[in-house]
C-alpha cells in the first residue's frame, strides 16, 4: 500500500475484519499479508488502516479477486466451456485474466467483473448483463493499456435478456467504467470533400491516431 505519512506509528491494517499480519512501514508505504477471506463473503469491502493514533488516506483501493484462471474459483476441476453461463454474485469481484470460450452469457448480480491488463484478452458470449455491481476495465489512474476484444453471438430468433436483448453488454443499476489510453487530440475536420475512389484525406489537425 503507498501513501503519505504512513511511517508515523505502528501499522494496524484491518481487510474486511481480518488483520494483516507482520506489518512493516515507512513514510510512504506498507507492506503485510493479509488472512484468508472470511465467509460468507461480505457484499461490500471493508478497508482500514491506522498509523499510530489517527488514520491514514491511502491513495488505492483494494479489493478481494478470484481469478477466472484459478480452477479453485470454479469449485471443480475445469474451468467454464462452451455454452456455460457464468455467475457473479453480490459479494464476488470475478478477473477475467484469460481468454473466455464461447459462453451462453456472463451474468452479474451485484458483483464486480474486472478485465486484468497482464495480456491482450478475448471475452466470447451471448451477453453480459449487469444487475447492479461494477464492470471495470482500466481505471481514471491506471487505464488499460492492453487490446481488449468482446464478441458477442445471438440472432434474432435467439433466447433475449429483458429490457437487453442479447448480443450486448447491458447495465442496470450498476457503474460501467472503461478507461483506455489517454489520447491528446482524437478527432478533427477534413479539409476538403472526400471524392469516391480517394485513398487519402486531409484533416485540419494534429491528432493522436495509431495505426488501425
Amino acid at each position: 500500500m503507498t501513501g503519505t505519512n504512513l511511517g508515523q506509528g505502528t501499522p494496524v491494517v484491518t481487510i474486511d475484519g481480518v488483520s494483516c499480519t507482520g506489518a512493516t512501514s515507512n513514510a510512504t508505504s506498507i507492506t503485510c499479508t493479509v488472512g484468508a477471506r472470511p465467509t460468507p463473503y461480505k457484499s461490500a469491502n471493508t478497508f482500514t488502516v491506522t498509523v499510530g493514533s489517527s488514520n491514514s488516506i491511502l491513495k488505492d483501493t483494494f479489493l478481494y479477486v478470484l481469478k477466472w484462471s484459478n480452477a479453485t474459483t470454479w469449485g471443480v476441476d475445469s474451468f467454464p466451456i462452451d455454452n456455460d453461463l457464468v455467475f457473479v454474485p453480490l459479494g464476488t469481484s470475478l478477473l477475467v485474466d484469460m481468454n473466455t470460450p464461447v459462453l451462453k452469457g456472463i451474468a452479474v448480480e451485484g458483483g464486480n467483473l474486472i478485465f486484468a491488463d497482464d495480456a491482450d484478452l478475448t471475452v466470447q458470449s451471448g451477453f453480459i448483463t449487469m444487475n447492479g455491481g461494477t464492470f471495470i476495465a482500466g481505471t481514471k489512474r491506471n487505464p488499460y493499456t492492453r487490446k481488449l476484444t468482446f464478441i458477442m453471438y445471438g440472432g434474432y430468433y435467439g433466447i433475449q435478456q429483458p429490457m437487453f436483448g442479447n448480443k450486448g453488454i447491458g447495465c442496470l443499476n450498476c457503474k460501467f467504467s472503461m478507461y483506455g489510453k489517454p489520447r491528446a487530440f482524437t478527432w478533427s475536420t477534413i479539409t476538403a470533400t472526400i471524392l469516391p475512389g480517394a485513398t487519402t484525406f486531409t484533416v485540419k489537425d494534429n491528432v493522436d491516431w495509431v495505426v488501425g
